[in-house]
């Protein structure tokens, strides 16, 4: 996977000019354990505006709504999905997402926008462009991306963020598929 890694970070060097920073951590969780981890479940303290979602983490649906993979920049990693299949334009597509975050954040990018979500519209755009150019599909068609989820999560309206800033999270980089 490596390899795959390090010509996936050349494309995004290409594409933005950003440096090539060293490899991310790689680690695979249960579906049940990223989806705790995207909410800061394991924290201390849980952040507020997640107290309640992690106290009823046991009556959580697991066929719905979780992320695929999450972009820790304090710990320069990626959390992937145990199900992850590196064989799948899906999967390859997922981990060029969290790699663009990675060099985001690597870059300092994140110091320079207004919101998250314009590190997430960057990421999507480029992941779009990356799915066009070497399996001629486009992100719509292979992560199945509602649009107004994709217009929500890339906006920076001010109440849709501003509750992530209060620690700083990881959450704001999952993609939720």
């Amino acid at each position: 996977m490596k390899e795959i890694i390090f010509s996936i970070m050349m494309w995004i060097h290409t594409a933005t000019g950003y440096s090539i920073p060293d490899t991310p951590n790689i680690k695979f969780l249960e579906t049940m354990d990223l989806r705790s981890y995207a909410y800061g479940c394991e924290l201390t303290p849980i952040p507020n505006q997640n107290k309640e979602i992690c106290a009823a983490k046991e009556n959580w649906d697991l066929d719905s709504g979780n992320p695929v993979a999450l972009y820790d920049h304090t710990n320069k990693t990626i959390i992937l999905n145990k199900n992850f299949d590196i064989q799948t334009t899906h999967d390859k597509s997922v981990l060029f997402h969290e790699l663009v975050h990675h060099m985001q954040y690597e870059n300092d990018i994140d110091s320079t926008v207004e919101c998250v979500g314009e590190l997430e519209k960057e990421a999507y755009k480029l992941q779009d462009e990356w799915l066009q150019e070497k399996y001629n599909v486009t992100v719509w068609d292979t992560i199945k991306m509602n649009r107004l989820f994709f217009l929500t999560i890339t906006s920076c309206m001010e109440d849709h963020w501003s509750q992530y800033n209060d620690y700083n999270s990881y959450y704001n980089l999952a993609e939720w598929l």
